[in-house]
């Protein structure tokens, strides 16, 4: 490929289908552009992943993804994980599919296709932060906008399994809500002495929005090299379902039980496996170390944005 051939990647599961039966549609857009391009579709989970890894060895570096939340962060880990070119040679796009769509939102980047085909033909771009999450097993993750565990990947697992919609994270939430239990962990915050600590959820940000708008870290900078990390003390239901309101209104990290702060590296131990999410995706499970990637990787987004 030549390096300013795009290569675009369609998600056929992302929003229902959305992305694949619009084909057309997305194509006209970017003849209307005239964005040169190649079209592949994800055929399973993880596969975008090895996409974007064939493109830049074949020299790609414009990338546009046609999916949602988890469509990008395979993305991200397709360049993350290459090492043929710095990744903030690539240049990474999206067109909001997928039903969340939370990275998006944080960035304001446009809803309606013609104007978010528009801004990636612009290539108006901003270099920000990623996050990788490293697990006991050897095993990690790179992702692009919140990692979280505890209850978060409790809601996350119940969401894919019963599929996607608008409401899928607060229907997942209420329905894990009446058999999962706060859970003993241990947390370390920049190297600090680990101290115990029993946990709903404990959050990960470089974004300020997660599982399909809730707006959970609203101070985040994508680029200022740290995580606001969120921890959620144990709560009972009914604290958990008086204060849903405060997943949405920005006010979470202000409640007495919430425990909000900035570092670079998160580390936390469990006597059980817990389950992680990174970008709306089941990764691994505890221990797990969250490190900030400061300004790795280059994304297309508004003037404003960038």
């Amino acid at each position: 490929m030549e390096p300013n051939e795009w290569l675009v990647i369609l998600n056929p599961v992302s929003g229902r289908g959305r992305a694949l039966r619009s084909q057309a549609e997305i194509v006209r857009l970017l003849e209307q552009h005239e964005m040169r391009h190649s079209l592949a579709i994800s055929r399973f989970h993880g596969h975008t992943i090895e996409l974007v890894s064939a493109a830049i060895s074949a020299g790609c570096r414009r990338l546009l993804v046609a999916g949602g939340d988890g469509s990008l962060s395979e993305a991200v880990n397709g360049i993350m994980a290459q090492d043929v070119v710095p990744a903030t040679e690539i240049l990474l796009a999206t067109l909001p599919v997928g039903t969340g769509n939370d990275w998006a939102r944080s960035h304001m980047v446009p809803a309606h296709w013609p104007a978010a085909v528009a801004l990636a033909a612009s290539e108006t771009s901003a270099v920000h932060d990623a996050g990788l999450a490293e697990f006991g097993d050897g095993s990690r993750r790179w992702f692009i906008n919140v990692a979280g565990l505890g209850f978060d990947a409790a809601v996350v697992e119940r969401k894919m399994a019963r599929g996607f919609g608008p409401m899928a994270y607060v229907l997942g939430l209420l329905g894990a809500l009446w058999s999962y239990r706060p859970v003993p962990v241990q947390v370390s915050l920049d190297g600090d002495d680990p101290r115990d600590a029993r946990i709903l959820v404990h959050f990960a940000a470089l974004g300020r929005h997660c599982g399909g708008g809730m707006l959970i870290a609203p101070e985040a900078v994508p680029d200022d090299g740290c995580f606001d990390s969120v921890l959620v003390k144990a709560m009972t239901r009914l604290e958990v379902l008086a204060n849903l309101k405060r997943l949405f209104d920005g006010t979470l990290p202000s409640h007495p039980k919430v425990e909000a702060r900035t570092c670079t590296t998160i580390q936390v131990a469990a006597p059980a496996a817990l389950g992680v999410e990174a970008d709306g995706e089941p990764v691994g499970h505890t221990p797990v170390t969250f490190r900030v990637l400061p300004r790795a990787i280059r994304v297309v987004v508004p003037p404003k944005s960038a």
